[in-house]
């Protein structure tokens, strides 16, 4: 076990988690702000703050957390083109990682079940997309 956490390309993965959860969150601002355009054409001028305020209170945590998983699984997908050895063990890692970095920029004093929940979805995601990526690897 040793051995294999010795292989592990450490700069690879951050840097792999750390775009995972960036482009998760440019995502969720995307969204907003195409909400938000949409209410200022709609309003042929600014838009009403409490509607996007609302819109982003009610969408941006279930956007947010699916785009997450769905990034995890694609970067790790990704990175395996990079890593030969240990792919699954990667891919476990990056969801790790995002997972900890989801929970830091969440808050720490507000661990919920929802994050709970996200957390081992994310964590699951990694390990997918770093078993898919390891049997597209053997074929």
């Amino acid at each position: 076990m040793t051995n294999q956490f010795s292989q592990i390309r450490w700069g690879r993965v951050a840097w792999t988690a750390l775009i995972v959860y960036g482009a998760s969150f440019l995502i969720v601002m995307l969204i907003v702000t195409g909400y938000a355009t949409y209410l200022a054409f709609q309003a042929r001028g600014a838009p009403d703050q409490s509607m996007i305020e609302a819109f982003a209170n009610q969408y941006a945590p279930w956007i947010g957390a699916i785009s997450l998983m769905l990034f995890t699984f694609l970067g790790t997908i990704w990175m395996a083109r990079f890593v030969r050895m240990g792919i699954e063990l990667h891919g476990l890692v990056v969801g790790i990682l995002v997972s900890l970095v989801n929970i830091l920029f969440e808050g720490v004093g507000s661990f919920s079940l929802t994050t709970l929940l996200t957390t081992v979805l994310l964590i699951g995601s990694g390990w997918l997309g770093g078993w898919f990526a390891a049997k597209k690897e053997a074929n």
